[in-house]
């Protein structure tokens, strides 16, 4: 990438994180009076992006594995690269549900007095066990004599990379398990959904590791079987993950649940309509335009950036209609107040502070792979 370029995306990601440390006080100043979610919706956008970032960092793992054990020559080279921009997607993740806590600073006693009853408190010990494993394996790569020796694998590194796997397809799963199991939900009461979420993660971590490749890689991406192979796991992820949805609003369509129709109709048909038309299935045409049309390294790299943004969607399509219709019927018009309504709209500080928690993201993996680029350097000097 061009100096030039660099230094100007620098600046918008200072500008950026500035508003959003701004919105962040604001927030902590005014608690949750200037939020849209309220009694019937509690949970909003950043609740999405807590489930599209801890997705990332599952799929990132995923994929990363996958392309470390085929041998693909930026894999093994890049692997404590990948652990570091994993583990600033989980943070990122956990940092969004943090925020939306009513009160975050109590969030230890889900490790202090947990409820494994809880799938909450279940996935909360998961991302701890999978951040736990991921500096492990920082840790056990470090024993590799030559980051560029691609069969330098032995030892615990390579049990610890499957360990890492089974938790990385595990917890991106629990979440959809996490909504399956409330039964008073129909829309979300269904065992499809854990595979979407997973399907998800894959895609959207995917997307996200081959933008952080387009970014240095410079050779054009059909003579590069790394970009070959995220690029056809993106394409395999979208594929799949759009046969899913099919299955889900079809069967909604067919379904004699009045419930599970309307919530169906509410992402298709309803007030919000664009965002799974032009957000989620637009933002899906573009970067497939991208990957089979324009076909070079910054082709690719708009793809993969569209698809990790754009991907959210996936989960606000899941998140709020599920959420918006009354379990009660006659419930919507039994009261009248401005937090007990069940359309949920962002509001401009939800939104800043979804900027500040992305620039977060992108900050802390970018100081990850630094630092990791330093260390690389500085063992290489000693040998």
């Amino acid at each position: 990438m061009a100096p030039k370029t660099q230094n100007t995306l620098k600046i918008l990601w200072a500008i950026i994180f500035a508003v959003g440390t701004v919105a962040v006080i604001w927030k902590f100043a005014t608690g949750e009076r200037l939020v849209g979610y309220g009694s019937y919706v509690p949970w909003g956008l950043w609740i999405a992006l807590y489930f599209h970032f801890i997705g990332i960092a599952g799929g990132i793992f995923v994929v990363g594995t996958f392309g470390y054990f085929l041998n693909y020559p930026l894999f093994r080279r890049h692997l404590r690269k990948i652990m570091a921009i994993a583990l600033a997607s989980l943070f990122a993740g956990l940092l969004s549900v943090w925020l939306d806590l009513g009160h975050p600073f109590r969030f230890q006693k889900v490790f202090l007095s947990p409820n494994f009853g809880s799938m909450m408190a279940f996935n909360a010990w998961s991302y701890m066990a999978f951040m736990a494993t991921m500096i492990i394996i920082f840790f056990l790569s470090l024993k590799k004599k030559n980051p560029d020796d691609l069969n330098d694998s032995s030892g615990w590194l390579v049990p610890f990379l499957i360990l890492g796997l089974g938790l990385s397809v595990a917890f991106p799963s629990q979440s959809g398990s996490f909504f399956g199991v409330v039964d008073a939900r129909p829309y979300w009461n269904s065992g499809l959904l854990s595979v979407m979420f997973l399907t998800s993660a894959i895609t959207s971590g995917t997307a996200a590791l081959m933008f952080y490749f387009t970014l240095i890689v410079h050779d054009k991406p059909w003579e590069n079987t790394s970009m070959i192979y995220l690029a056809r796991v993106l394409i395999g992820g979208i594929v799949a993950y759009l046969a899913s949805e099919f299955a889900e609003y079809s069967i909604a369509y067919w379904s004699p649940n009045s419930h599970v129709l309307e919530a169906a109709r509410l992402v298709i048909e309803g007030p919000f309509w664009w965002v799974f038309w032009i957000v989620h299935l637009g933002g899906i045409a573009a970067s497939l335009y991208f990957l089979f049309v324009r076909r070079d390294m910054p082709g690719f790299g708009i793809a993969a950036f569209i698809i990790a943004t754009t991907f959210v969607s996936a989960r606000l399509n899941i998140l709020i209609p599920g959420q918006s219709i009354a379990e009660l019927k006659g419930l919507k018009e039994a009261f009248y107040q401005s937090r007990l309504s069940f359309v949920y709209t962002a509001t401009t500080l939800e939104y800043l502070v979804a900027c500040f928690i992305a620039a977060f993201a992108v900050g802390l993996a970018y100081l990850g792979v630094v630092y990791v680029e330093k260390f690389e350097k500085n063992k290489l000097t000693q040998l």
